[in-house]
């Protein structure tokens, strides 16, 4: 069906153009029967807004960028979901782009964005974040960004994540209380923000427990390459009785790897692992994890980014969705053996 202009979709029923522009809008001057009748009109009728013309009207363009360092099956679904859902409330559109994991192709579709207006921008940042003052240029001169998940903790742009070096800290607390004293922590590339923020929490934890709990890292930079450094791994720490894994694109390749070499899952080695909670329960044994939330952080991070819209004079805000133990079938209790 050919498309209709607003004025024609006007004519049709038998409204002024400003009104059933209003209703389009979600004005609060129009009454809720107006606009549903206008919205049923113009899904009969194909009537699309031009964009171009309603930036023009009323300087905003009505949409929103997310831009992510890649697409997978875990935690990025759902992620968007929830993001989607708060900017369909603010009756906004959504833009989605992947930086294939390059900080380089992120600055220039941020910039790609600010040429074609969005009113504001979602960003994860990817690998080789070390251009800090190109994003700050950027995000001054440009609509206002929220950084989510893979963030940059600053005083400059707000950032809404978990706090991977606290739960880190949680993991090998909790692995101390069941009895492990020998973890190794296995962790994505060592240039991720997400990875040094968790290493961090691994790393001091050892620290501070003295060598009441031991533990060593192994970080895996091309997930084809996860079997043969866990081989290494444990082949060079046979001690191990655990294994902290950090997210669930490793901890689905560290269980594959495990189940094909015979390792019993917790009888051998005991698996703890970050997750958004949709593979632990598809796993056997089901997984003993954190459960960080997509949903939590995807909703977080667009209401921030609502707020800015609506306020350039919003403070920066730096928001930690907390992450709560889930406990399953797959960490083995020493201590009851003792």
């Amino acid at each position: 069906m050919k498309k209709i202009t607003l004025k024609e979709l006007a004519g049709v029923l038998n409204m002024s153009v400003s009104t059933v522009s209003r209703a389009l809008s979600d004005h609060p001057d129009i009454s809720e029967s107006t606009k549903q009748k206008v919205k049923d009109a113009s899904q009969l009728y194909n009537y699309t807004p031009n964009l171009r013309a309603r930036y023009l009207r009323t300087k905003s363009s009505g949409l929103v960028a997310l831009i992510l360092p890649e697409y997978n099956m875990f935690f990025i679904p759902n992620l968007m979901k929830a993001i989607s859902e708060v900017v369909n409330d603010h009756n906004y559109s959504l833009l989605v782009f992947q930086s294939d994991d390059s900080y380089e192709k992120e600055l220039d579709i941020i910039e790609y964005c600010n040429q074609i207006s969005v009113d504001g921008i979602l960003l994860s940042i990817g690998t080789g974040f070390d251009h800090k003052k190109d994003l700050m240029e950027l995000s001054s001169e440009g609509a206002p960004i929220v950084l989510l998940d893979r963030v940059w903790p600053n005083d400059r742009i707000s950032h809404v994540s978990i706090e991977g070096d606290v739960i880190s800290e949680k993991a090998l607390r909790y692995l101390k209380k069941m009895g492990h004293k020998d973890v190794i922590g296995v962790f994505s590339s060592e240039e991720l923000t997400i990875t040094k923020a968790r290493y961090k929490g691994f790393k001091e934890s050892l620290e501070e427990y003295d060598g009441e709990i031991k533990g060593k890292a192994t970080f895996v930079s091309k997930l084809d390459e996860l079997e043969l450094q866990l081989e290494a791994a444990l082949k060079d720490y046979p001690e191990a009785t655990a294994l902290y894994v950090m997210s669930d694109e490793l901890v689905m390749r560290v269980y594959y790897y495990l189940q094909k070499s015979g390792i019993k899952v917790p009888d051998e080695l005991s698996v703890v692992s970050i997750s958004d909670g949709t593979l632990p329960f598809i796993v056997y044994p089901q997984l003993t994890h954190f459960y960080h939330s997509p949903a939590k952080i995807g909703r977080k991070a667009a209401e921030v980014l609502f707020d800015q819209i609506k306020s350039k004079e919003s403070e920066v805000r730096d928001i930690r969705i907390e992450c709560e133990l889930v406990q399953l079938g797959s960490v083995k209790n020493i201590k009851e053996e003792d």
